[in-house]
This record gives C-alpha cells, structure tokens and sequence, in this order.
C-alpha cells in the first residue's frame, strides 16, 4: 500500500475502505447521539473526525504495478 496526494483517484484497498466506512458509521451513530444529548459542538466534532477520516483512506492505493496485455 502506498500514501499520496496523487493517489486520490486510484482505487482505494478493500481493506483502508471497509476500515474508513467502519470509522464513518461509528462517527455518525456517536455524532448524532451527542447532538441529541445536548452536545452538538461534541457531535460536530466526531462528525468531522468521521468526515476526515473517509476523505484521507482516498489517498491510499495498491503497490502493485500494472502490467501491458498485448
């Protein structure tokens, strides 16, 4: 796996995915049981940490190198 900012439009490993989408949900589940409990600068701030947390796994890409199909 490798890390950067040209990396944003290549696939994203199932596994940095299936881990960002995990932290996403949690984020947004925590999130929104802090705004209801009378929290909402708390669940602001998970929700952006959700939020950044899916926007970084973007840069993540696999190591392998593509080979030419003649």
């Amino acid at each position: 796996m490798k890390y950067g900012w040209k990396n944003y439009w290549a696939p994203t490993p199932v596994k940095i995915r299936k881990i960002a989408d995990s932290i996403a949900a949690a984020c947004v589940f925590a999130g929104t049981l802090s705004a209801f409990n009378g929290e909402p600068k708390i669940g602001t701030g998970i929700f952006i940490t959700g939020f950044v947390s899916k926007f970084l796994s973007n840069f993540f890409r696999n190591d392998y190198k593509r080979t030419k199909k003649s």
